[in-house]
């Protein structure tokens, strides 16, 4: 008798495990669809001569939990001699810069409510009329669509 109650409250005591288990895990924010990201850089000359430094193309998309936005962008090197840099601002304020090209694709977390973006795209290129090399950054801002 002894065993069937052992048996029965080891039971009892793993559902009740199980269920608080299960109710732990937090629900996932769900994300808008996206917002385009696009941004060419250009550089010019003293000449007048154009060159495309870099660009950005993918999407942002935020979640209905105003905490975090995703970026899922391609950041191409075109005639810059560095990678891009991708600085992004939240709230209008200096949240985190990104050295690299190529594919960004993750969740940026903000430790309070997110309002809007700012990304801003910039490359390096050389400018042979004048025999020096000039920065060239190009910003745009993307709304939270949630709040």
């Amino acid at each position: 008798m002894t065993s069937k109650v052992l048996l029965r409250l080891a039971g009892v005591l793993g559902a009740a495990l199980l269920s608080a288990t299960v109710a732990a895990v937090p629900a996932q924010a769900a994300l808008d669809s996206g917002q385009p990201v696009n941004t060419q850089l250009r550089g010019y000359s003293s000449t007048g001569a154009e060159t495309q430094v870099g660009r950005m193309t993918g999407t942002i998309r935020f979640d209905n939990g105003n905490s975090l936005f995703r970026l899922d962008v391609t950041v191409e090197r075109q005639s810059s001699y560095v990678d891009s840099k991708v600085r992004i601002d939240v709230n209008g304020s200096s949240h985190e810069y990104v050295y690299q090209s190529g594919v960004i694709a993750r969740d940026f977390p903000y430790g309070g409510t997110v309002h809007n973006v700012q990304l801003t795209l910039e490359g390096l290129y050389y400018d042979g009329a004048t025999n020096t090399t000039k920065t060239v950054t190009r910003s745009a801002f993307y709304d939270n669509p949630f709040n």
